[in-house]
């Protein structure tokens, strides 16, 4: 006796439930890199500007591949992050770096008030720096200079006394009104010495 016939079996349907495999993501391994050397370059004053370079490079990079279907996202994502971090640190450091060259350069550029200060009980030589070089003076009583520097001029001031009488000296120089070097002496062939700065103010 014959069995019955059974007709084939036709293929069903796919498993939706099936999870077609992943392949590695080019366009996000290509964002991750160059939002690494964005990164890095982002924190170093002067060469932050391969920061501006990378770091769109890096986000272009990454939403390409965000689009790529069937590949992993994950680089993608971190790449157009850092990206993203390295231009916005870059800009900040580029900004700070800005405002401490443009401090610094109205510092040197800033002119500055010296006045110099001297007084004796006699006879005496008053050597002072002139902005260009030394000049000297005789006096024999308070002696008093006035001058413009720019910058962060040295100065200095000296007065000494005759060798051949006893005698009371006094240097002082003040730069903006203040004072920052006072000195005195006294006896035969007295000496005071003062020296300054505007940065000692």
């Amino acid at each position: 006796m014959s069995e019955p016939y059974s007709p084939p079996i036709a293929p069903g349907p796919a498993d939706h439930n099936y999870t077609q495999q992943l392949k590695a993501n080019g366009f996000g391994v290509t964002a991750l890199v160059l939002g690494i050397v964005a990164a890095v370059f982002s924190i170093i004053p002067i060469l932050g500007f391969v920061a501006f370079i990378l770091g769109p490079l890096a986000i272009i990079f990454g939403i390409i591949g965000l689009t790529r279907k069937f590949t992993k996202k994950g680089t993608s994502i971190t790449g157009l992050i850092l990206g993203a971090i390295a231009v916005i640190v870059a800009i900040i450091v580029t900004a700070i770096v800005a405002a401490a060259a443009n401090s610094v350069s109205e510092s040197l550029n800033e002119e500055h008030k010296v006045e110099y200060v001297v007084t004796t009980t006699g006879p005496a030589q008053v050597t002072y720096w002139n902005g260009s070089g030394s000049s000297n003076e005789d006096i024999t009583a308070e002696w008093k200079k006035e001058l413009v520097t720019t910058g962060y001029d040295f100065t200095t001031l000296s007065v000494s006394g005759d060798y051949t009488a006893e005698a009371s000296v006094s240097c002082e120089i003040l730069i903006d009104g203040v004072s920052v070097s006072k000195n005195t002496g006294s006896g035969t062939g007295a000496r005071a010495s003062c020296s300054g700065s505007s940065a000692s103010k």
